[in-house]
């Protein structure tokens, strides 16, 4: 196996050997970003946005993050305070094959509520009065 000095492919390697001597920093830091997409959600009462799953597809809890994160963000401070719940058709679910993680955990741990029962929905909306 070549030497590839710290780089992840021969391309940046290659690329380095121009760059870096010309004063340029490689992966000197990271930078957060926002992808803007628009979500739909399943139920809404009362500024609370219901979400029913039975498993998650490929990315989704990395959409559901980036709305719960969205919901806080300072700069919607003009819009009502909303809060994201899941309605789990099968809380101990595992969240993908192989996983020890399930979708009620994996709720608990992003600090998201979670439901296994429409009533049990109702009865939390209706507690917010």
């Amino acid at each position: 196996m070549s030497d590839m000095r710290g780089k992840r492919s021969k391309f940046e390697l290659v690329c380095s050997e121009v760059l870096e001597p010309a004063g340029f920093e490689y992966e000197p830091c990271p930078f957060e970003y926002i992808v803007e997409r628009k979500y739909t959600p399943d139920f809404l009462h009362k500024d609370v946005l219901v979400e029913c799953k039975g498993w998650f597809r490929p990315g989704d809890r990395q959409k559901y993050k980036a709305i719960r994160d969205s919901l806080a963000r300072d700069d919607k401070r003009d819009w009502p305070e909303q809060e994201l719940v899941f309605l789990l058709y099968a809380p101990k679910k595992k969240v993908s094959k192989g996983a020890q993680l399930t979708m009620a955990g994996w709720c608990d741990k992003e600090g998201l509520k979670h439901f296994s029962s429409p009533t049990e929905v109702v009865e939390y909306v209706n507690g917010l009065q």
